[in-house]
């Protein structure tokens, strides 16, 4: 059986929700920017939610490698991983070739490659559509997947309920906001957004890092949270907010898809930057947001150790920068991660400040 014939396609909402956008996507944006009107869709609201502390504390130790494919996972004949289908940089659904196609894709097919050297990796891969942020947990904890393979910050406060792999990419938070007629951002950084509504998806680390940043003025952005920051996008879209807040590899596809709207181009204040892993001085990132593969707290030692042994193998690096130039580009992290120090303990101790590592 063919991952495509398991792997359920995107929910009837999502679905409405990219139709949506589509249908707007030749609309041009206002000229001036202009108060938002309340939010209105189902499911958005103002209330902070959860995982308050998660962006402020990056997790980037995991355990170590270990070659032994898990026992379990071969016995069953299939990995499933938990992805985004609407994710246009890390796991999207393909309409057209009617499977998930994204950088993250690409890193799952090279785990089941290693697992069955002998076999298509996408007959042996399972896709099944989870939500955003702490939201896939509860799948991954009622085993209904292995691995939540997601565009998902490894955090302090999230290493209480899974297991992390390897950190896999470096990125960071930044916002999205609309052009104006010149085609410049109607706001130019999270500076200019104090009392403005900024959205991000419930559950996440981005939308806690909204609702704690203060502007040099004194003023915080209005957080307004969705169920998926692809419902952000279209109440951007339709003047409802003036910013969509999440790392900035989704919000690279989101400007892609939706070319009236742009990233923001100046820097947070100086003591809110975090650039340790950008590139080079262009960095709008206010948080440091690590990638990591999450796993069941309970079972999934031998999982996390099998991940991080393909992460570390010469050939995972090559189909990682063959994955980034297709699908990042323009991403301004420095490269595929190093392997970091390893831990024997879960959660892992609280990481000191970040200094950059060196890509391979």
């Amino acid at each position: 059986m063919t991952a495509s014939r398991r792997t359920p396609k995107p929910t009837r909402r999502r679905v409405a929700s990219l139709a949506l956008l589509a249908a707007l996507a030749g609309c041009a944006a206002p000229a001036t920017p202009a108060p938002a009107p309340p939010a209105r869709p189902p499911g958005v609201a103002t209330t902070p939610t959860t995982d308050a502390t998660g962006g402020v504390c990056p997790v980037r130790s995991s355990l170590p490698p270990d070659p032994t494919p898990p026992r379990r996972i071969l016995d069953r004949g299939e990995l499933v991983a938990g992805v985004d289908p609407s994710d246009a940089t890390m796991s999207h659904w393909d309409a057209s070739t009617q499977r998930f196609e994204g950088f993250n894709i690409e890193l799952m097919l090279a785990v089941a490659r290693a697992l069955w050297p002998a076999d298509d990796p996408r007959n042996r891969l399972t896709f099944k559509a989870v939500p955003p942020g702490q939201g896939a947990f509860t799948m991954l904890d009622k085993g209904e997947i292995d691995v939540v393979a997601t565009s998902l910050t490894a955090s302090c406060e999230r290493a209480r309920r899974v297991l992390f792999s390897n950190d896999y990419l470096d990125s960071g938070q930044t916002v999205l906001v609309r052009k104006r007629a010149d085609g410049t951002p109607e706001f130019a950084g999270m500076e200019q957004l104090g009392g403005r509504r900024v959205c991000a998806a419930t559950n996440t680390t981005s939308l806690a890092m909204i609702a704690g940043y203060r502007t040099t003025g004194g003023l915080r952005p209005v957080p307004v949270h969705a169920p998926h920051p692809v419902d952000c996008l279209v109440m951007l879209r339709q003047g409802q907010v003036d910013g969509v807040s999440t790392d900035d590899n989704i919000l690279l596809g989101f400007a892609r898809m939706t070319p009236d709207t742009t990233l923001v181009t100046e820097a947070p204040r100086s003591e809110r930057r975090s650039c340790a892993y950008h590139r080079d001085e262009n960095c709008t990132w206010f948080t440091d947001e690590p990638h990591a593969f999450a796993f069941r707290l309970t079972d999934g030692r031998d999982l996390v150790a099998f991940v991080n042994h393909v992460l570390a193998q010469p050939r995972t690096a090559v189909v990682w920068q063959q994955a980034h130039d297709r699908w990042l580009a323009g991403h301004r992290d420095r490269g595929m991660p190093s392997p970091g120090p390893v831990t024997t303990v879960w959660p892992p101790p609280d990481p000191a400040p970040a200094t950059p590592r060196p890509a391979d």
